[in-house]
């Protein structure tokens, strides 16, 4: 099994992709994560996700397995090849 990354909304459209997979050797944290999709999309996701003091930017969704990462251990919310994670960014609108 892997770990599953889902990105929807401006994410999917904007990077021309639904997601991405990785075979992980051992657990690690959203904010290792978000690292690893930035060394494949070029810093993407660290600009849309995170405020510069490394915090999830208002507006911002990360799911692990449906559950909101802020409910949980927020970026250091642990994640296996078993999960499935999905990203929505900021949005707004009116």
């Amino acid at each position: 099994m892997a770990l599953i990354v889902k990105f929807f909304s401006l994410f999917k459209i904007n990077l021309k992709s639904s997601g991405i997979e990785y075979e992980l050797k051992e657990q690690i944290t959203i904010s290792e994560l978000i690292k690893k999709l930035d060394q494949d999309f070029d810093g993407y996701f660290t600009q849309k996700l995170l405020e510069s003091d490394g915090s999830i930017a208002p507006g911002s969704i990360i799911l692990v397995n449906g559950h909101n990462v802020i409910h949980l251990e927020a970026l250091e919310t642990e994640i296996d090849n078993q999960d499935t994670v999905t990203l929505f960014p900021p949005s707004a609108g009116g």
